[in-house]
């Protein structure tokens, strides 16, 4: 039986974030170009997978820019006629095909309200590219399983590079970390294969993930829900010690990204109370003491926990498509749903 294509474009994800190191100056020009505009908040407007990418690049951009940064509502633009004004906005739009009519719509009421719009997509060609002000280019070619993986990952390495490009950091030594680390995920494919096994008869679970990784959460509970059909949902580990920790029962899988970092003290203190639920754990983590009490997979990556998203989705990814593949699904062709969503 021949690969799917959502793992080959999985393995393609690390050579495409590693071109990334020669495109600085492409993004320094866009910077420059953003410099020369004066705005005061930034607001991301895009849908699925790129609306969890977004999710982290207002994490992101609003903790190292110090501005705010909001999520757009494209509905307000669309069937409800009452945008609001993003006049002295910083527009960004992300869509992997740029062809969405809704985000669209906002970047065209964007651009005649004043506002600098930016369109992040793998589409030069879309309707996307032809109205933004700036265009930034995922170059990850084709991308011809419907789960969107390669361009996720693109799409967060466009965002940390923007940024960084914006403040004039410097982070080619932190990239290549975040590079090793997914080179060792990638050649432990066969362990995260193994580490599904349990799973091929879960139908639903929760997924769990704090602050910057809460984007992490989404996107895996997304991959899980449109590749094996599971009923997975995602919530902030704050959100979920509320109402939601009424699912933590015995047996219930609650699958949790954990970082090194300013938020371990919190996800111990969760851990601790599923531990005594007696749900199912897994958890993926940079913190090698923690690796060896819970269930999960070890990412090899000692970098600061914002920029964790970036190798933390990675075996997440793979985990998706073995699941997928153990339970019999096709991650390629998921049933109801097609590569390009046309959303007004």
């Amino acid at each position: 039986m021949s690969e799917k294509f959502m793992i080959k474009e999985i393995r393609e994800g690390l050579h495409i974030l590693k071109n990334y190191k020669n495109r600085w100056e492409e993004f320094v020009e866009v910077s420059n170009k953003i410099k020369s505009f004066e705005f005061h908040n930034i607001i991301f407007v895009a849908r699925g997978s790129s609306d969890n990418a977004a999710t982290w690049g207002k994490y992101y951009m609003e903790s190292h820019l110090k501005i705010p940064v909001s999520l757009c509502a494209p509905s307000l633009f669309t069937i409800y006629k009452l945008p609001p004004n993003l006049k002295s906005s910083l527009v960004i739009a992300i869509s992997q095909s740029g062809e969405s009519d809704d985000i669209c719509e906002v970047v065209r009421k964007a651009n005649e309200q004043g506002a600098l719009t930016i369109g992040i997509t793998n589409n030069p060609q879309g309707k996307l590219a032809q109205i933004a002000k700036i265009n930034i280019f995922l170059n990850s070619g084709a991308e011809r399983s419907v789960a969107a993986t390669k361009t996720y990952l693109s799409q967060l390495a466009s965002i940390y590079f923007l940024t960084n490009s914006m403040i004039g950091g410097n982070i080619l030594e932190e990239f290549d970390k975040i590079l090793n680390a997914m080179e060792d995920i990638q050649k432990r494919e066969e362990e995260i294969k193994e580490k599904v096994k349990p799973y091929k008869y879960m139908e639903h679970c929760a997924i769990l993930g704090r602050g910057f990784n809460l984007s992490t959460a989404l996107e895996t509970a997304l991959k899980l829900k449109e590749t094996s059909y599971i009923i997975a949902q995602a919530y902030s580990s704050a959100d979920f010690m509320h109402g939601p920790l009424a699912l933590a029962s015995e047996g219930f899988p609650v699958f949790f990204f954990v970082p090194k970092g300013e938020s371990m003290e919190h996800s111990l203190e969760v851990l601790g109370t599923l531990k005594e639920k007696r749900s199912d754990i897994f958890i993926f983590t940079n913190e090698s003491e923690l690796i060896k009490e819970y269930e999960g997979i070890y990412i090899d990556c000692d970098v600061p926990e914002y920029v964790t998203p970036i190798p933390f989705i990675y075996p997440a990814q793979i985990f998706a498509y073995y699941l997928a593949e153990i339970k019999g699904r096709d991650p390629d062709n998921p049933r109801n749903i097609r590569k390009i969503t046309i959303t007004r």
